[in-house]
C-alpha cells in the first residue's frame, strides 16, 4: 500500500487591473512589471480556458498579438512556450519577456504599431482546496479518476508544477514515488498536455493505467 493521495482542485477569479497596452511596448511594460498572479491568469488560466476550446493558442499574449498587430510569427513564438517546463511564473516570466525582447530586434517596425483593440490585464484570485476523494493504491486512483472533476485533473496534471516547484505532475510523482511503479510513471509524466482537452488527459492516463494492469 501506498501513501495515501488526496485529490485537490482549484479554480481562479479574474479581475480587471485597470492597466492597459495599446502596443507591443506597453504590453512588454506590463508583463515586465505585473504581479505574478497576472502572469499565472494570462498564461496557465487561459491554456486552461483555451485547450477546452481548442484555438490554436495557449495564452492571452499570444491570442491578443495575433487578432489586433495582424502579426503571426510572435504569437507561434509566445505559442511555442512549454507551460510544463516552468514550475515558477518568474522563469515563465522571463521567457515571455525574452522572446518579446528578440522579436523587437527583428521586426521593430511592429513596435510602432497601434493595436485595434487594447489588452486589458487582468489578476486572478487562486483558490485552491482538498476534495472528499482519495487513492491509496493503483485500484483505487484509476477508480477515482474517472469521478474527479476535469478542475482536479487542471490542478494535479498541470498547476501544481507551481506549488510544488517540480518538472513533473503529481500524479506520475505519486505513482513513481508512492506506488514503486516508475513505467507507467514515466508514460503518464511524458504525455503531452497541449494537445488533449481536460476530458482527452482523463481518458489518456486512465487508458496507460488499464494498460499498465
Amino acid at each position: 500500500m501506498g501513501d495515501l493521495f488526496q485529490f485537490s482542485s482549484s479554480t481562479s477569479l479574474g479581475k480587471l487591473t485597470g492597466r492597459r497596452a495599446q502596443d507591443l511596448e506597453e504590453l512588454l511594460e506590463l508583463i515586465r512589471t505585473c504581479p505574478d498572479s497576472s502572469i499565472f491568469y494570462h498564461t496557465f488560466s487561459a491554456f486552461r480556458k483555451m485547450r477546452e476550446v481548442q484555438v490554436p493558442y495557449n495564452n492571452d499574449f499570444a491570442i491578443w498579438i495575433s487578432q489586433n498587430l495582424a502579426e503571426e510569427a510572435l504569437p507561434e513564438k509566445l505559442t511555442a512556450i512549454e507551460l510544463a517546463e516552468h514550475n515558477t511564473i518568474a522563469s515563465l516570466r522571463k521567457r515571455i519577456v525574452t522572446i518579446i525582447e528578440d522579436y523587437k530586434k527583428e521586426a521593430p517596425e511592429a513596435f510602432a504599431r497601434t493595436a485595434a483593440k487594447p489588452f486589458y490585464l487582468c489578476d486572478a484570485v487562486r483558490i485552491v482546496y482538498l476534495t472528499d476523494k482519495f487513492a491509496y493504491n493503483l485500484k483505487s486512483f484509476r477508480e477515482a479518476l474517472d469521478s474527479i472533476s476535469v478542475d482536479s485533473i487542471y490542478f494535479h496534471f498541470i498547476e501544481s508544477r507551481l506549488h510544488t516547484q517540480l518538472q513533473t505532475d503529481d500524479f506520475s510523482r505519486w505513482i513513481d514515488e508512492s506506488l514503486d511503479m516508475p513505467e507507467l510513471a514515466a508514460k503518464i509524466r511524458n504525455i503531452d498536455m497541449h494537445i488533449y482537452t481536460l476530458e482527452g488527459l482523463r481518458r489518456k492516463i486512465a487508458s496507460l493505467i488499464d494498460g499498465h494492469t
